[in-house]
């Protein structure tokens, strides 16, 4: 049975021995950071396949299993020896980027029926409610680039 620490005991705080980072390599199992505590606890965490792949692709560049290499991450920011900059998910403008890429791929399927009716008309057949359509998309280009200057102003108002 583990002996409890006293009441007003300081928690105890993992002390890393990290090596210089200009020392030379050492072969792969021995230059893993190591610390005076042993990694006895299990966690489960998830990753998305994205990130799993750049993970492991780094970790495997600095010889590291992909286990280590997350444990030495998390603990370094915990530290405040690196700070956290987040997943794509977290960025605050993530939902301006996904829209733009929402309206990218309208005006494509525009460009597309665009395309259709101009083969038709050249091929001498006018398309029912051809003007119709083209005065559609004339107005959704027009949105579009007041949509774009919008988005060009607010980003640099905020210096981007």
């Amino acid at each position: 049975m583990p002996v409890e620490p006293p009441a007003d005991a300081a928690p105890p705080v993992e002390t890393p021995s990290w090596r210089e980072p200009d020392a030379p390599t050492l072969p792969a199992l021995m230059n893993r950071k190591r610390t005076t505590e042993k990694r006895d606890q299990d966690k489960t965490i998830r990753f998305t396949p994205t990130a799993v792949r750049i993970i492991a692709a780094e970790a495997s560049r600095r010889g590291q299993k992909f286990a280590g290499f997350v444990g030495d991450a998390a603990l370094a920011v915990a530290l405040g020896q690196t700070t956290l900059t987040g997943s794509p998910e977290d960025d605050p403008a993530r939902p301006v980027v996904e829209a733009v890429e929402a309206h990218v791929t309208a005006l494509n399927r525009i460009g597309n029926n665009l395309n259709q009716i101009t083969m038709a008309i050249n091929s001498g057949t006018i398309p029912d409610q051809a003007e119709a359509v083209l005065d559609h998309v004339g107005r959704a280009i027009e949105r579009s680039y007041q949509l774009t200057d919008k988005l060009m102003e607010e980003g640099a108002a905020r210096g981007a």
